[in-house]
């Protein structure tokens, strides 16, 4: 009997966010056919354990010093080493991961292993540590960045959609003409200053002249005092979460973004699982709108993601208005999305022997 090949991979992630979950739940989804999946949840909380779609067969690791053993023993044993999906920093810290496990990697494929590193983004470039990273990145066979400018910054790898694009509505042929989709869905950062006025009759002015009714999900359990002051202020249902339970968060907060017309957030996660359901992605924000704009590129939706800084209501709002006349076209992307990440997980099999 051929032995099972281990796929390595780590599922830890931000624990009182719903998109870390998500997108996890994506990379592993990816995984899983091309080995016994080897999950590291070390010092994960079940709430969050429970909503990465873990099956029965798949192997917990929740001890430091085992998953040390179990990485080290996999380049022996022709393991694929999955990487981590999410977001990160070019620093010291991640190259230095990165080179470390490169030889393990190398080691890995001279017996039928691989290196995949697949759905990470970058928050900012560094030219040393972005060098450091392409050198690093030599061993895996397939890289793919989940926005251009992350490609750009490190110089090696493909782009592809965030995995969370893997989820939502399977067919949202009825969403491209926005009807019976009464809500305004808002969910805001609360580690961030307070928004702007601009922002905030932006909001107002969105819901009135639309006749939406306004309500609020946090995505992120910390964000939910920003969540209830969101409410008051504009008038709107607010849906808490504390962040522990994320499988029947998710729930809930899909339900919401079936009915929402637009999702209006400076949260990337919150947009991507709103336009999975058919809403039109608004990455609205009172600072940087970087990541959004970077992120939901790659999926074709320009020009939904910008900054209230220097401009006015007026403006605001006829930058959305202008989204809403691309309704049809914002909300095919993603199907398109869903396209491209089935192309990813084909090279991924494709990469590790006897799985393509």
């Amino acid at each position: 009997m051929v032995p099972v090949r281990d796929v390595l991979v780590s599922a830890r992630g931000q624990t009182d966010n719903l998109g870390d979950s998500v997108l996890r739940r994506g990379l592993l989804d990816a995984l899983r056919p091309l080995g016994r999946l080897v999950v590291n949840v070390d010092g994960l909380p079940d709430g969050y354990v429970g909503a990465l779609g873990l099956q029965a067969q798949d192997v917990l690791v929740r001890d430091r010093r085992d998953w040390a053993r179990r990485s080290l023993s996999g380049a022996w044993a022709g393991a694929v080493y999955g990487f981590n999906a999410g977001e990160t920093y070019a620093t010291a810290g991640y190259a230095g991961h990165l080179l470390k496990t490169a030889p393990l990697v190398a080691t890995s494929r001279l017996r039928g292993g691989a290196g995949l590193h697949v759905g990470l983004g970058l928050r900012a470039p560094h030219r040393l540590w972005g060098l450091a990273l392409n050198v690093a990145l030599l061993s895996c066979d397939v890289v793919a960045w989940r926005d251009a400018d992350s490609r750009s910054w490190v110089g090696r790898g493909a782009v592809a959609p965030d995995w969370g694009y893997a989820f939502g509505a399977p067919d949202l042929t009825a969403a491209r003409d926005g009807s019976d989709r009464p809500v305004l869905a808002l969910s805001l950062r609360g580690d961030r200053p307070a928004p702007s006025a601009v922002w905030v009759e932006t909001v107002r002015a969105l819901a009135s002249d639309r006749s939406l009714d306004v309500v609020v999900v946090p995505q992120v359990g910390r964000d939910l005092p920003r969540a209830r002051e969101l409410a008051t202020d504009l008038g709107g249902e607010l849906v808490p979460w504390d962040g522990v339970d994320h499988a029947a968060a998710e729930k809930v907060v899909r339900d919401v973004y079936r009915r929402a017309s637009f999702v209006v957030s400076d949260r990337l996660h919150a947009l991507v699982l709103g336009h999975t359901e058919g809403a039109l992605p608004v990455g609205l924000t009172s600072g940087s709108a970087g990541k959004l704009t970077r992120s939901l590129a790659t999926v074709g939706a320009t020009g939904t993601a910008f900054s209230t800084e220097g401009i006015g209501v007026d403006n605001a709002l006829a930058r959305i208005d202008e989204l809403a006349t691309r309704r049809p076209e914002l909300v095919d992307t993603v199907a398109r999305a869903r396209t491209r990440l089935d192309g990813l997980r084909a090279q991924m099999r494709r990469s590790v022997r006897g799985t393509g």
